[in-house]
């Protein structure tokens, strides 16, 4: 495990969780976007800029020379970043258009656009970046690097889960918690907040449960999706377009996947400091 952690590198490993990341939450897009009509020409970006940041990073990827894997994977960080932050002022600027603006906001919030899945994209840019920046060629560089990267992605998922669990309270609260496993996101989110936080600040007992927590983050992540497609199939006429459209978004809770890979990555790099 070690050799392969050595041999991969914490930066290159990240960068491969970013590209891991494109697939869902593209098709999760897409869904949204055709329910609101794609109203707006800005609404089919993130539909082709997502191929080009996959296509380009996946190709990237299989470049063996670190530093030249860096440096063609940045511009595609950047898109990733750009995309997600315009699409969060589309989104807030949606949220004020409804009826009422913001002074409505609470009530405009949970039904108007979905302005933490845009920010979310932009977070993953943005770690991306980080993992794309330039190496060091001071000796001990490599360690240097590993902490920084480390603290990074423990900030981005301190915000990341912040926004997901609000998204999952809002869409939760719609289907009225009639599952107990819908409380999921919106404890373990905050958990997770509270974890990373702490462990950025060296509390030791947080450091130590980083990385089970996020453990539990990914397979939560992948039984949301179990729960979420068995809702679709439970629907009269099951896997169909139009249950896909109406029905849970299916692939939504794999950001927690996605979150909690990032985390334990976190979490065995720190171990190795």
């Amino acid at each position: 495990m070690t050799r392969v952690l050595d041999r991969l590198g914490l930066a290159r490993l990240i960068r491969l969780g970013v590209l891991s990341a494109i697939p869902p939450a593209w098709f999760e897009i897409a869904v949204l976007h055709l329910r609101g009509s794609f109203q707006s020409r800005p609404m089919w970006t993130p539909l082709v800029a997502l191929p080009i940041v996959a296509l380009g990073g996946a190709i990237t990827g299989l470049d063996r020379d670190e530093a030249r894997s860096r440096a063609r994977f940045r511009p595609f960080s950047w898109l990733l970043l750009l995309v997600g932050a315009v699409g969060t002022l589309f989104h807030v600027r949606g949220v004020g258009r409804q009826m009422g603006g913001f002074d409505n906001w609470r009530f405009n919030m949970e039904t108007g656009p979905p302005f933490p899945a845009p920010a979310q994209l932009a977070l993953f840019g943005a770690v991306g970046l980080l993992a794309s920046g330039r190496r060091s060629t001071w000796p001990h560089s490599d360690r240097e690097e590993e902490r920084r990267l480390v603290a990074g992605v423990r900030a981005v998922n301190v915000a990341a889960y912040g926004l997901l669990a609000m998204e999952a309270g809002w869409e939760h609260r719609k289907g009225e918690f009639h599952d107990r496993a819908m409380f999921t996101p919106v404890t373990l989110g905050p958990a997770l907040m509270a974890v990373h936080a702490a462990a950025g600040a060296g509390v030791r007992p947080a450091r130590a449960l980083e990385g089970l927590l996020s453990a539990l983050a990914v397979g939560a992540g992948f039984v949301g999706f179990g729960f979420h497609v068995r809702n679709v199939l439970r629907r009269r006429g099951g896997l169909s377009l139009q249950n896909l459209f109406y029905g849970p978004p299916t692939v939504a809770p794999l950001g927690l996947t996605g979150q909690g890979v990032l985390g334990v990555l976190a979490a065995l790099f720190d171990r190795r400091r």
